[in-house]
């Protein structure tokens, strides 16, 4: 159960939702990372710290795009076009672990 001292916060994070242009902090490309502090892998990290669980809609949601990002070589893919680089993987890996995806 999320602490009511923490709504204020979930609440701003939840209203950037669509800030980059597209659905759960990405960009209309896809784009799941573009710098912090608004994009899907950052406002997932912080609403896991604000204790938001894996089952409320745009987490759910922000998880999925992760995981669609997610290649057979183990490497996640931010952004279309760009390169794969090692710490963009623990990052998106980072995120799916505090949410139980290990």
């Amino acid at each position: 159960m999320v602490d009511k001292k923490y709504l204020t916060d979930i609440d701003a994070i939840l209203a950037k939702r669509h800030h980059n242009g597209g659905d759960f902090w990405a960009t209309p490309d896809g784009r799941i990372y573009v710098g912090s502090p608004f994009s899907t892998l950052s406002s997932l990290g912080m609403l896991h710290e604000l204790d938001v669980t894996s089952s409320h809609e745009a987490v759910c949601g922000g998880l999925n795009l992760i995981l669609d990002a997610w290649r057979e070589d183990g490497r996640v893919r931010l952004a279309p076009r760009v390169t794969l680089y090692p710490c963009y993987t623990a990052e998106a890996a980072r995120v799916l672990c505090r949410y139980g995806y290990a």
